[in-house]
């Protein structure tokens, strides 16, 4: 390749953020061909020194004398430098006679070597994930494993993002290069407890940096990793190991796991596979050579979903990243599928008012209704549909996407279903002017619930850069019908995707049909759809939100009768567990009768049946030693809910300040109560719960060995009107009641012999089950109601 085409591609390339080459190192697009040769990794200055065969000095001074050496980027205090860049640089560049080394000819380059050296570091095409990885059974149960206490326990105060990063590093080497994986586990077979979790963490850091920045992409990943504090050797190692146990289908659900644990913001929760599969079945067709876009790709799901619809076809997918955080999820998320990321942050500038080149498609999923971008924002964008109003980017974005675009190419755009018809008068003009400009030619409400970490209902904007009339109607697709739940989500399956796209593809791929052909094809597959003109859609209003053009009369769109189908089920489901615990109390005569007395009852004070460990002073464990984020949850009177402990409580303590806490955890079976503040029932440590920390203002109650009494007995006791009216009585008049120890510990407690009190627990907790129930059933009854009530009044179902 020549110098002059070299820096032809550099423009092209640094335009976009992010370059994915196929596994064979080809990539073929409408503005960019690279080299089957070409490097795409990234190398510190003293690796340039290693494989050009020089001192490192001697880079230094090419750095310094020659403009043309190529800019370096930063990676924490690191600079690097793009292997391809160094590469073309180094080919001018003969090593003089002198300095050949053993079988080297004359005329050989520093860029011979410097290739020579690096060699081919791309995983064997046949580790390549072509298809959406099957997810095991096993693989749910160790994500559900890594990410519950396990995380907290290896991260401790560093953000569960470093954690993340540790199980992705590990599932990507683990499968994609054996070899450096063998040297991990020699690591941890090697290691002595304690003392190595450091030498551990060093060395999975190192092979987690080394594995980005051969594939391009500068995160601190090292940093990252060293920022954890795990509680324990054994904890650590435990999460590597079953991190590296899993399938290749397992990175997806820690990625989608930690979007739901942490709730985090419209602009970094993940984007469902089958919402972007979706999006890539509209506009991408197999085996053609496209060029494709994701100005805001998160987690590389879009682009993932793309380059499996493409296929075996040398497409060329771009993508643009505002969050570095998310860079090594979209690089580890594509190298599993067999494509080497490219990834640089394009915080610099949101909006680039020029592109130099165009793609084909931009299959994105922007952040909701957020305006976040930094330095100049949105005045330097380019709006020919009209300037987007200040604090909502929504259609910034789509603007975005559409410049991104080559004559004739399309986008699809996920977006909130209120942006479709929001009263904002610079929205609404904007979606005129898409309108009356013929870019809009298909939208598509897709079922609720898809997301994991929010509630926002989206449709898919189906965009066009045209500069006449394709389609003189707009396609409206309302799919809410169709989705499967899991567990809280809607998944979308095989089937609905295939389904959508049966009736839109045909849409834009130009069909001739009559319009109502669209309606009746959505019909036979369970959504509805219909074609409105252009000028109707862009009336005072200019609605673009499906719902308002598939009702009728002045109602609206009828309901979706999905939801009345959970409702029925979910109130069916109820009543079947009311009916069995119901039947399972007759069979084992679960009553009760009148009794003759306490014959064979003991009477004590409750010192003679408890240790009562009131929690640590307030100035061993002030406000400022607590967190909110990371270590071992702190229990507060407030986290004490009707006998039990909050699954999720306000407060934690560091691992470091807990372990000089020991004295003060709780076990499965104590009891926790008020010491400090309004007296409330106390609660209950479940087997979930063992090892959290009294705060100052309760203290524990823990039974005492060989005393016959059984603690679920006692705690029922405790919760007796008379106990709680004992204790508010003796809590001294402070400005904060007050309950001692000392004082406690003269509560008289009642208890008739062992079996006795198990089958009392055991009746008390059956009537507890089925009162449980009864509630629950009752809400279910109150959903199928206000779902029915929607139908009923509307006339779409009828009573009997």
């Amino acid at each position: 390749m020549s110098t002059v085409n070299a820096r032809l591609i550099r423009p092209s390339l640094s335009s976009y953020g992010l370059h994915v080459e196929g596994s064979a190192g080809q990539t073929t697009g409408v503005d960019v061909q690279l080299a089957h040769e070409e490097q795409i990794g990234l190398v510190t200055r003293t690796q340039i020194a290693e494989r050009a065969g020089v001192e490192r000095p001697a880079v230094s001074n090419w750095a310094r004398r020659h403009r043309d050496f190529p800019t370096p980027v930063r990676s924490g205090d690191t600079e690097l430098f793009h292997e391809a860049e160094i590469a073309r640089w180094l080919m001018n560049r003969t090593v003089p006679q002198p300095q050949l080394l053993e079988g080297e000819q004359a005329g050989t380059t520093y860029a011979d070597r410097f290739r020579r050296a690096g060699g081919d570091r791309l995983p064997a095409e046949s580790k390549a994930v072509r298809s959406a990885p099957h997810i095991r059974a096993e693989d749910k149960k160790a994500v559900d494993q890594l990410m519950d206490r396990l995380a907290d326990r290896v991260r401790g105060p560093a953000p569960m993002a470093d954690f993340v990063n540790l199980c992705l590093i590990v599932m990507y080497v683990r499968h994609a290069d054996p070899e450096r994986w063998s040297r991990i586990e020699e690591v941890m077979s090697a290691g002595q407890g304690a003392r190595d979790v450091q030498s551990l963490l060093r060395s999975l850091g190192d092979m987690a940096q080394d594995t980005l920045r051969r594939n391009g992409d500068r995160t601190d990943m090292r940093s990252s990793l060293l920022q954890l504090e795990p509680r324990s050797w054994d904890d650590l190692t435990t999460a590597v190991r079953t991190a590296a146990g899993t399938g290749v289908g397992a990175f997806q659900l820690v990625w989608e796991s930690f979007s739901a644990r942490d709730g985090l913001q419209s602009s970094e929760f993940c984007s469902p596979v089958g919402l972007a599969l979706l999006s890539a079945a509209l506009v991408l067709t197999p085996g053609q050579q496209t060029t494709v876009l994701d100005p805001y790709m998160r987690g590389g799901e879009m682009l993932a979903a793309a380059y499996r619809h493409i296929g075996g076809a040398r497409g060329t997918v771009y993508g643009e990243t505002l969050d570095g955080r998310l860079q090594a999820v979209a690089s580890l998320y594509l190298l599993h599928l067999g494509v080497r990321p490219k990834l640089t942050s394009t915080r610099s500038d949101r909006w680039p008012p020029n592109r130099e080149h165009g793609v084909d498609v931009v299959l994105t999923n922007p952040p909701f209704n957020m305006s976040d971008a930094p330095g100049p924002g949105r005045r330097t964008g380019n709006w020919p549909y009209g300037s987007p109003p200040q604090g909502n980017d929504n259609f910034a974005w789509v603007q975005y996407a559409l410049g991104a675009l080559v004559p004739g190419g399309r986008a699809v755009v996920v977006m909130p279903v209120k942006a479709g018809n929001s009263v904002n008068s610079a929205e609404r003009e904007i979606r005129r002017a898409l309108v009356r400009g013929w870019a809009v030619e298909c939208v598509i409400t897709v079922p609720s619930h898809l997301f994991s970490a929010t509630p926002v209902p989206v449709s898919l904007w189906v965009l066009r850069r045209a500069d006449h009339s394709v389609r003189e109607g707009i396609l409206f697709v309302d799919a809410q019908e169709l989705g499967t739940k899991v567990r809280r989500r809607r998944v979308l399956r095989d089937t609905d995707r295939d389904a959508i796209t049966a009736v839109v593809r045909p849409w834009l791929d130009g069909e001739q049909c009559p319009d109502s052909e669209y309606a009746v094809r959505a019909a036979e597959r369970g959504f509805s759809a219909v074609v409105v003109a252009r000028e109707v859609v862009a009336d005072e209003e200019c609605s673009l939100r499906p719902a308002d053009y598939l009702g009728s009369g002045n109602y609206g769109a009828a309901p979706g009768t999905a939801q009345l189908r959970e409702a029925g089920e979910e109130a069916a489901k109820h009543a079947d567990t009311l009916r069995l615990l119901d039947r399972r109390a007759g069979e084992t005569g679960s009553g009760y009768r009148t009794g003759t007395g306490p014959g064979g009852w003991n009477e004590t004070v409750l010192k003679n049946l408890c240790e009562i460990q009131p929690g640590p002073s307030y100035t061993r464990l002030p406000a400022v030693a607590r967190t909110a984020d990371a270590g071992i949850p702190l229990v507060f009177p407030q986290d004490l809910d009707e006998g039990r402990i909050a699954d999720e409580t306000r407060n934690r303590v560091p691992w470091k300040t807990a372990e000089r806490f020991k004295k003060f955890e709780l076990l499965p079976d104590d009891i926790v109560c008020v010491r400090t503040g309004a007296q409330q029932q106390p609660a209950l440590v479940s087997g979930s719960q063992a090892g959290w920390l009294l705060s100052s203002n309760v203290m524990r109650l823990r039974v005492r060995l060989n005393v016959e009494i059984d603690p679920l007995y006692l705690h029922a006791y405790l919760s007796l009107r008379y106990a709680r009216e004992w204790m508010s009585h003796r809590a001294a008049a402070t400005a904060a009641p007050s309950l001692s120890s000392a004082a406690l510990g003269h509560l008289p407690v009642r208890f008739p012999p062992l079996g006795q009190q198990r089958r009392s627990v055991g009746l008390l907790g059956e009537l507890g089950r089925r009162a449980d129930a009864y509630a629950s059933y009752a809400s279910a009854l109150d959903r199928l109601r206000a779902e029915l009530a929607e139908h009923l009044l509307h006339g779409s179902v009828e009573p009997l």
